[in-house]
């Protein structure tokens, strides 16, 4: 018992530190006049209650014509990008933007959109936004998704991550703990209003308590070869895979020459090796054909195994 009770106090210490930051950035971009609303972290507290777990960083999610600025001000406060993505298209970037503060290890994850919504980034925003509510962390005033929302941005999440990755499954559970069957109908609506009821399904049935719930709601089944590939992480190169075979033809070889020779910032995370000088950085674009390759098998298989899981449920 005393354990435990260690545990959870090293827990809380950890989570105020993350809040401290998190409460930072928020108020530094209201001064800015940028709206951010926390995701996860802090905003999911009340659904845990004593047993809150620790979370690595904090979330914020933005307007998407505000997201460059909001980017500008967390290097004003000492924030490193952990990706240079100068010159990455669109359809690569991340849903979020990774950076790290080195003198105080904070870590916060700047969210362009959110992952599984069909709608555009804008349409999304202005839904969600507008159903926020108030709430405190690091002692500053900020703002989270309604219940309902929150619980379908963390299904969603769960999806975007799938069956192998712990931590967003056990907020899906939490929240189906802690929500009421009206909070879960609300959700359900949400998922419509944003064109990703089959992902809040996917989501769901990842967990035994989730099916249940999915078939509650009467979800719709799950046809998007994309969205069953997710929910089984898969190896990255299966999506990119299904991203070319939903492309047309000159999209396609756009992305094909793009995974072959992206920017070189992009290629200096990708191989920590080519930061060092230029000679490793020509070094990395000569490995980088061959890496990509060797990718492929894993991806064409995982993405087949997708196509069959869809036949095989429609008839």
């Amino acid at each position: 018992m005393a354990e435990r009770s260690d545990s959870l106090i090293v827990v809380r210490l950890w989570n105020i530190r993350i809040d401290a930051a998190i409460g930072e950035v928020v108020a530094a971009l209201a001064r800015r006049g940028i709206f951010s609303v926390v995701l996860k972290g802090p905003a999911l507290r009340d659904w845990y209650g004593a047993d809150e777990p620790a979370y690595s960083d904090g979330d914020l999610w933005v307007a998407p014509d505000q997201f460059a600025a909001a980017m500008a001000e967390l290097r004003v406060l000492d924030f490193v990008p952990e990706v240079d993505e100068r010159g990455l298209p669109e359809w690569w970037l991340e849903h979020a933007a990774g950076f790290h503060r080195a003198r105080d290890g904070a870590q916060i994850d700047l969210h362009r959109r959110l992952p599984g919504v069909g709608v555009s980034p804008a349409s999304a925003w202005q839904l969600l936004s507008e159903r926020t509510e108030p709430f405190m962390v690091g002692g500053v005033r900020a703002a989270r998704l309604c219940p309902p929302d929150r619980a379908l941005q963390v299904t969603l999440h769960a999806l975007h991550h799938g069956v192998a990755e712990q931590r967003p499954l056990a907020h899906v559970a939490a929240a189906i703990r802690a929500l009421s069957a009206a909070d879960w109908l609300a959700a359900s609506q949400a998922a419509s209003e944003l064109a990703a009821a089959e992902g809040l399904a996917a989501g769901l049935e990842l967990l035994p308590e989730g099916r249940a719930l999915a078939r509650q709601l009467a979800l719709p089944p799950v046809h998007a070869v994309k969205v069953r590939l997710q929910a089984s992480s898969p190896p990255s190169a299966a999506l990119t895979l299904q991203d070319m075979a939903e492309a047309s033809l000159p999209r396609r070889l756009a992305m094909i020459a793009r995974k072959l020779f992206p920017p070189p910032g992009y290629i200096r995370h990708w191989w920590p090796p080519a930061r060092r000088s230029r000679r490793m950085l020509l070094l990395a674009y000569l490995y980088r054909p061959f890496w990509v390759l060797r990718q492929l098998p894993a991806g064409y298989r995982a993405r087949r195994a997708a196509l069959a899981r869809r036949a095989s449920s429609s008839r």
